[in-house]
This record gives C-alpha cells, sequence and structure tokens, in this order.
C-alpha cells in the first residue's frame, strides 16, 4: 500500500518532469505556470492572493519568472523558514532516440528495460525503486517536496511553528539568473519585518552513485569564483620569432602554474576543495597567420570556502606575475641558445612586462573614456550571447584602446560568480539549523533505519550561494570593479545580497546520475522517509530552543 505522502507526490512529480523546461528555454516559463497554478488550487492563496505571485525578473530576455509563496504560520510570527529549488533542468540531446521520452519518466523507464544498461543501472531498473528520466532527481521531485509541505502548512497553519516561503528559480543549471533576479525581493522582504530563520533547498541528498545512496545533510556551499587572463604578447614572423613572444607561451606557463596546483586548493572544517581548473584555453586571434600570437586567453574554475574575490584576485595576480616571469625566461635561454648556434649574440629586446587588473587598466583610460569605450563595444555585441564571450570582448576592447604593448597579462573576473556559504556556529541561528539538522539525523536513524551524514559543504555548485555573503561587504568590491561590463553583461545586487542574513541547509531526495541519461530517483527513500525528515527539519527550525 502507497503512503498518503507518496500517492500525494507521485502524481505531482510526474507532472512537473513532463514539462521540458530547459534552461534558457521557453519550458521554463512553463514550468513556472504550473508550480504557480497547482499552489493556486490551495484554498489558502484563495483569501490570500498577495502571498502567491510570478515573480518577473527585469531585463530577462525570454520573460521568465520566479514563482513567490508564503503561508503565514497562527499564531502570527515574523520567523520564516524558505524552502527553495530550481525548476530547470539540463538538455536531453544525450538520450538520442529516447530524447522524445527524457520527460515522460514511467514511459522512459518502461522503455529501458528493453536496452542494454549497465548492470549498477540494470539492478536498479529492476528494483522497481527508481524512476528515470530527466529532472526526476535533479530537481523535480524536491520542488514536489516543498510544495507538499507548503501545502501541508496551508492546510494547518498551526502545523509549523514558523511561517513556510516557497522560492521556485529558473536559470539555476545556467547562469543562476532567477535567483539572481530575486535576492532584491527577499531583502525587501527582510526590510519589512520577515525574520528568515533558513534558507532549505532540496537539491538531491546524494549526487553520486554506488551500489546504495549515501544519504547527506548539507550545512553549506561551496562557492565559485571565475579569474579570466587576457595574455598579450609581442607580434614577429616566424621566421624571426625572437623578435617577439607568444602569448600562447605565457598562457602555457600560466596554467602549468594554476592547474592542479594544490597549494591553491582552498577549505575549511577539514574538507578541502579541488584546486583550481582551466575552462578554456585559447589563442585569440581570428585568422590564419604566420606570426607568433598576439593575444591569448585561458579562465579558470576557481571553488572558495573562505577567500573573497579580493583574496582570489591577490592570488591570481601573483600567479601571473610569476607566469610571465617563467614565460621570459624561456624565451631569452630558448633564443640566447639559437643565436649561440649561429655565432652570434641574441640583441635581447627593451620590454617592460606587465600584470595588470581590469581595474587597473580602467584607471590608466580614465573612467569616462573606458566607458565609452565599453558602451561602444557593447552596442556592436549580438544581444543574448553569451556573457563570458561579451566580457572577454570588453576585457579586448579597454585593452585595444590603452595602447599598452606586450608581453603582459590582464587579470579580472568572469561570470558567473556564487559566494560560498558555510554555518559558522556564530550566530543563533546558525546554532539553530545544527541542532535542527541533528534531529533528522537521530529520527533517520531511530524511526527508518537511515544514516544521515551531516555534510559541511554542499561541493555541487548551487543558489544557495545567494542567500548572503560570508564577510565583510567590501570584499565584494573587487569582483565588480574587475569584471568587464559589470552591470550591464552581468549583474548581481551586491548590497542586497550582503543584506541577507540566512543560513542555509540542503536536503532533499536521493538518486543516482543527475544530468546523465540514466538520471534516476529512489522512490521510497525520496517520497515516503525524505517527507517526513524535511517536517523535522522545519519543526526544528522553528523551535525555541537550541539543543547544543
Amino acid at each position: 500500500m502507497l503512503s498518503n505522502e507518496r500517492k500525494n507526490l507521485y502524481p505531482l512529480l510526474l507532472d512537473l518532469v513532463a514539462v521540458p523546461s530547459v534552461s534558457a528555454t521557453e519550458g521554463e516559463k512553463a514550468a513556472a505556470r504550473l508550480v504557480f497554478d497547482r499552489l493556486a488550487e490551495l484554498p489558502y492563496f484563495a483569501g490570500h492572493r498577495e502571498d502567491l505571485r510570478l515573480l518577473p525578473v527585469e531585463g530577462d530576455a525570454l520573460g521568465r519568472s520566479n514563482v513567490w509563496a508564503l503561508v503565514r504560520a497562527e499564531p502570527p510570527t515574523a520567523r520564516t523558514v524558505l524552502l527553495m529549488g530550481h525548476m530547470d533542468v539540463v538538455d536531453v540531446d544525450a538520450y538520442g532516440p529516447l530524447r522524445d521520452r527524457a520527460f515522460d519518466a514511467e514511459g522512459l523507464t518502461r522503455a529501458l528495460a528493453g536496452r542494454e544498461l549497465a548492470p549498477s543501472v540494470r539492478a536498479d531498473l529492476d528494483s522497481g525503486d527508481y524512476l528515470f528520466g530527466r529532472g526526476t532527481m535533479d530537481m523535480k521531485c524536491g520542488l514536489a517536496l516543498e510544495m507538499g509541505l507548503l501545502a501541508e502548512a496551508a492546510a494547518d497553519r498551526g502545523r509549523f511553528p514558523v511561517n513556510v516561503a516557497f522560492l521556485a528559480v529558473f536559470d539555476e543549471e545556467n547562469g543562476s539568473a532567477g535567483m539572481r533576479g530575486a535576492i532584491a525581493h527577499l531583502a525587501r522582504l527582510q526590510e519589512e519585518g520577515l525574520d528568515f530563520v533558513a534558507a532549505v533547498d532540496t537539491e538531491p541528498s546524494d549526487l553520486g552513485g554506488g551500489e546504495r545512496p549515501s544519504r547527506n545533510l548539507f550545512l553549506g556551499t561551496v562557492g565559485k569564483i571565475m579569474p579570466f587572463f587576457l595574455c598579450a604578447g609581442k607580434a614577429a614572423h616566424v621566421g624571426t620569432c625572437y623578435d617577439g613572444i607568444s602569448a600562447d607561451l605565457i598562457a602555457s606557463c600560466l596554467n602549468l602554474e594554476l592547474e592542479g596546483n594544490v597549494d591553491l586548493a582552498d577549505g575549511a572544517r577539514g574538507e578541502r576543495f579541488t584546486p583550481p581548473v582551466c575552462l578554456m584555453e585559447r589563442d585569440l586571434r581570428r585568422t590564419y597567420s604566420v606570426t607568433v600570437s598576439e593575444r591569448a586567453l585561458a579562465y579558470y574554475n576557481v571553488l572558495t570556502v573562505t577567500r573573497t574575490p579580493r583574496e582570489v584576485l591577490d592570488l591570481m595576480v601573483a600567479s601571473a606575475r610569476r607566469a610571465l616571469s617563467t614565460a621570459l625566461d624561456r624565451h631569452s635561454a630558448s633564443a640566447r641558445a639559437f643565436f649561440a648556434l649561429r655565432g652570434e649574440t641574441w640583441p635581447a629586446p627593451d620590454w617592460s612586462p606587465d600584470v595588470l587588473t581590469v581595474a587597473d587598466l580602467i584607471g590608466k583610460l580614465g573612467f569616462d573614456a573606458a566607458r565609452s569605450i565599453l558602451e561602444e563595444r557593447l552596442a556592436s555585441l549580438p544581444s543574448g550571447g553569451d556573457e563570458r564571450e561579451a566580457s572577454i570582448a570588453l576585457a579586448e576592447a579597454l585593452l585595444d584602446a590603452s595602447g599598452l604593448p606586450g608581453p603582459l597579462v590582464v587579470v579580472g573576473f568572469l561570470p558567473c560568480y556564487y559566494p560560498h556559504r558555510g554555518n559558522g556556529r556564530s550566530t543563533a541561528k546558525e546554532r539553530r539549523l545544527l541542532s535542527a539538522a541533528r534531529k533528522v539525523r537521530e529520527r533517520a536513524r531511530k524511526e527508518f533505519g537511515e544514516e544521515i551524514r551531516l555534510v559541511e559543504y554542499f561541493s555541487g555548485i548551487c543558489d544557495l550561494s545567494y542567500f548572503g555573503f560570508d564577510g565583510d561587504a567590501a570584499a565584494l568590491e573587487a569582483l565588480a570593479a574587475n569584471t568587464p561590463g559589470w552591470g550591464r553583461v552581468y549583474d548581481l545586487p551586491l548590497a542586497a545580497l550582503a543584506s541577507l542574513d540566512m543560513p542555509i541547509v540542503n536536503f532533499g531526495p536521493s538518486g543516482k546520475d543527475a544530468h546523465k541519461t540514466t538520471e534516476r530517483l529512489e522512490l521510497s527513500f525520496s517520497l515516503e522517509r525524505a517527507p517526513r525528515l524535511l517536517e523535522t527539519l522545519l519543526d526544528g527550525l522553528g523551535s525555541a530552543t537550541i539543543d547544543e
């Protein structure tokens, strides 16, 4: 016999998955409408229409909206738990001939029965406890769980000792435009008197595979920042290559300096995260030429749990200085050796190598001149293009206008930025969240025989990053000052972000193979045990006492 939770949640899950809400498509608008319409069916919102809203994000090219809902507790209180999650999913191209069934969870699950599958996937399929399909795990089930909790609060306003808020956002799998657009809304509600005691995301509690999924409750989330390096060499014909220096050589030395450099791996509370990883390295010439390259680009994925943008920038500038020095030394050694082979002495060029930030470059040009250059270049860029490519084009325009000769490196940041968020145990809210998490772990063990691990940081990038800032707000200024096109190409309301004051937690359904063609949801845990454990979490977050 199915539990009441499963009877209610399973049809909703199927309906949510059926909407092809791939990031940056019209499907995200359809998903928002479905979520809104389902919540509008709750009798509570018939009498509280102001507490259920579609929230358009200003300037969004597709006209997408987030969904906001709030159930006010009885007796009245300002204390509020925010449930949040994303409506979008990654694309389904990898499904090949089954792509048309990727959003039909039951149909895809049946279709896979006749396919050749890896043994572990076959075992899960044959168990009958897994539902396949795009978004089943990441994260339509999480949304269904949150909507179920909201419905529970709406049916009995005394059920939880806190208001229950709900925020469903678009674009999490892409650039987090939905969540970034919601920050100012949350900050206003906070100013108007809502006291957000915590933000709860229901991303899958297990992001890996294995014979048995692990059950994790995350108390924070890792941050991500993307420094870029615009390398300028000195042009020369390949026949007289030592008259110049290759920008590709500089970029290569930079990659040797940064890629996998464990000295640059950030960590906290006994956890360490991966060092910088190069996401792009390329020559910037547009046509074939028999010359050494004059411009090259590299940018990196850098994870943070303690470092601010200012601290990362300082580390990257120092790395660029070492890389530029290494490139020049290698170039000089090669030149001297080659000329010696010919019985000659290399006439060393009189270069003035330099490393400067985007802010330095703007300072050399003057703010007004730099703004004019950026506006002119922006006007020539296609609308709706990739934010990173637009920022790179702007950095090139600034360097062109400066007339600064190579060899040099310009260091800055590209979209998107995700601040890290951790539980420092330094505030009553953080300690209450930790206490609530322990109650979830205790109930899971005693009632369900499940072992829940409390983990300090969610290692997958997620929108929980945007519920506050760990550190001095002034540390964010380096981000804005060194991101080309800040406020036009990419924006983040820094003052509103820094004003938010809510600890975060991630705990949700369980499954395997997020973003893969074998993405699947573990039904028994996700639809029967997870809802009860989330109730325990909300009860603990609303508790007047804190169990140390």
